[in-house]
C-alpha cells in the first residue's frame, strides 16, 4: 500500500510540473504585449529555442525584407475592389469594426483565414488598422505558400484608407489626422519593425529613447520627404509606413503637408511627447525583467 501511495504521489507531481510549463508556454504567447512576444523565454521557463531562418510571431522570416507582391498600396485599392471575387479580411478588433469598415468587408483574424478553404481563389484584401500591421505581411506570406492564390495587405492600413478618403460603411470613422496618431506603446512597436521608418523631427528627448529612429532637425516636410527618399533608395524591400515624432502641438495642417511629403507611403504620428514614452518604457521594465526570469518552477524537459 504505501508504494502505491508513493507512485501516486511521484506520478502527481510529474503530471503538476507537465502542466505548469504548458501553462508559461501559453502565458507567453497570449499574456504579453505583441511587442514583447518575440523576446525568447528563458530562465526557469519553457524554453522557446528559435534555429537559424526561422519566423518570429506573424511568421515573417528574421532578417527578411517584407515581400512587394504582399503591400497593396491604398492608391490601389479601388481598383482591388472591382475584382471579381475580391474579398476584403478585416483584422482589426470587432469593436472598431462595428464602427465603421469597407463596405462589405469580413471581420477575421488573419489566423483563421487558412481555415477558409472557401476562400483560397479569391482575391484577398487584409486590412489591419495600419499601426500595428507587421503580422499581416507575415500571414500574407504564410497563406500564399498555403495555396491561397492572391493575398495582399493594405498599406496603412484603415488609417491609411481613411487619409485617402476612400469609400466606407458607418458612421464612427476618425478623421485622417486622429486615424493616424500613435501612443507611447504604438511607438515602441513601430521603432522595433524593420521596414518602417522612424523619423524624429527636432525631438532630440524622445529620440534619444528611440536608439533606431532617425533626427532630422529640421521639420520643413521637405526635409521628411528627403531623408524618406534615402532611404528608398537604398532599401530594397517595401517601406510599410513612415512615422513622424514631433513634441510639441502638430496643426492638422502640418500633418496633411508631412503625410504630402511621405506619399506613397502612409504615414502614422507620434505628439504625446517624450514624457509620455518614458513613462511608457518605465512601466514596461518590471515586465521584461521578469520575463526574462520566468516564474519559478520545474525546469521542462
Amino acid at each position: 500500500m504505501h508504494r502505491k501511495i508513493s507512485l501516486i504521489v511521484s506520478l502527481s507531481s510529474a503530471l503538476s510540473a507537465m502542466l505548469l510549463c504548458v501553462s508559461a508556454s501559453a502565458q507567453t504567447d497570449s499574456g504579453l504585449p505583441p511587442i514583447l512576444r518575440d523576446i525568447p523565454q528563458s530562465g526557469s521557463m519553457c524554453k522557446i529555442e528559435r534555429p537559424p531562418g526561422a519566423t518570429q510571431s506573424g511568421g515573417e522570416r528574421v532578417g527578411d525584407g517584407l515581400e512587394s507582391v504582399c503591400a497593396l498600396p491604398t492608391s490601389g485599392a479601388r481598383a482591388f475592389l472591382q475584382q471579381s471575387g475580391a474579398t476584403v479580411i478585416d483584422t482589426r478588433h470587432e469593436s472598431d469594426f462595428l464602427q465603421f469598415q469597407i463596405a462589405n468587408a469580413i471581420r477575421l483574424d488573419a489566423a483563421s483565414v487558412r481555415l477558409k478553404t472557401y476562400l483560397r481563389n479569391k482575391p484577398l484584401l487584409l486590412v489591419g488598422d495600419g499601426k500595428s500591421d507587421r503580422e499581416l505581411y507575415g500571414a500574407c506570406g504564410q497563406l500564399r505558400a498555403q495555396g491561397f492564390k492572391s493575398v495582399q495587405v493594405l498599406m496603412g492600413g484603415m488609417a491609411g484608407y481613411i487619409a485617402k478618403g476612400l469609400p466606407m460603411s458607418g458612421s464612427g470613422a476618425p478623421d485622417a489626422f486622429e486615424a493616424a496618431r500613435l501612443d507611447p506603446a504604438q511607438l515602441w512597436a513601430q521603432s522595433l519593425f524593420p521596414e518602417g521608418m522612424v523619423i524624429a523631427v527636432n525631438s532630440p528627448a524622445s529620440a534619444a529613447l528611440l536608439p533606431l529612429a532617425l533626427r532630422v532637425a529640421d521639420a520643413a516636410p521637405q526635409a521628411v520627404a528627403g531623408a524618406v527618399e534615402r532611404r528608398r533608395k537604398g532599401q530594397k524591400s517595401v517601406l510599410a509606413n513612415v512615422t513622424v515624432v514631433f513634441d510639441g502641438a502638430l496643426s492638422e495642417a502640418m500633418f496633411r503637408q508631412y503625410s504630402q511629403a511621405v506619399a506613397p507611403t502612409p504615414l502614422l504620428v507620434y505628439t504625446d511627447g517624450a514624457a509620455a514614452l518614458k513613462g511608457f518604457l518605465r512601466s514596461q521594465e518590471a515586465a521584461w525583467a521578469a520575463h526574462a526570469r520566468g516564474p519559478k518552477q520545474p525546469r521542462c524537459g
